[in-house]
């Protein structure tokens, strides 16, 4: 029989083939640093609106919530005070939301942090205490509540 043993190759159905390329561009694109990243890039090509300005680079306003109540969300002003902290315009961002410059820094803060660990291949990172993610929410709702209440003014 000369090394045949009569049974033919066994092999995955292509349904149950993985790609190592497509496997790891999606592991890329669903990644949150992946969006972080984005977002800080995006802020800091996008031309910084001016103070006033009631949209970015002209395009109609996308929130849902104030488009559907009339009354501002609590992100309300946020991307356009990410574009103004991304070209260093710090008074301009805060008169949008004041939150906007430190919310930079953290997405920059944890991309970076997650594409050298790519790059140094250094296992994994610790986890974002949780702490953080909660006094930003309760932050963002303070913001919220006060330009309800006339303390803080609500971007246009």
């Amino acid at each position: 029989m000369c090394g045949v043993t009569g049974t033919a190759p066994v092999t995955k159905p292509m349904s149950e083939q993985t790609h190592r390329p497509v496997k790891a561009l999606f592991k890329v694109l669903t990644a949150d640093w992946f969006w972080s990243l984005c977002i800080v890039i995006g802020a800091i090509v996008i031309p910084a609106p001016l103070v006033g300005a009631s949209t970015v680079l002209g395009l109609p306003k996308l929130c849902l919530f104030r488009n559907i109540t009339g009354i501002a969300c609590p992100g309300c002003g946020m991307t356009r005070s990410l574009i103004a902290t991304a070209h260093l315009h710090f008074e301009d961002a805060i008169l949008f939301h004041p939150l906007g410059p430190p919310v930079l820094i953290l997405l920059l803060l944890y991309s970076l942090m997650h594409v050298m660990k790519l790059r140094l291949r250094t296992g994994h990172l610790q986890q974002i205490p949780k702490v953080i993610p909660i006094a930003l929410t309760l932050c963002f709702a303070i913001v919220w509540l006060a330009r309800l209440l006339g303390f803080l003014p609500t971007p246009s």
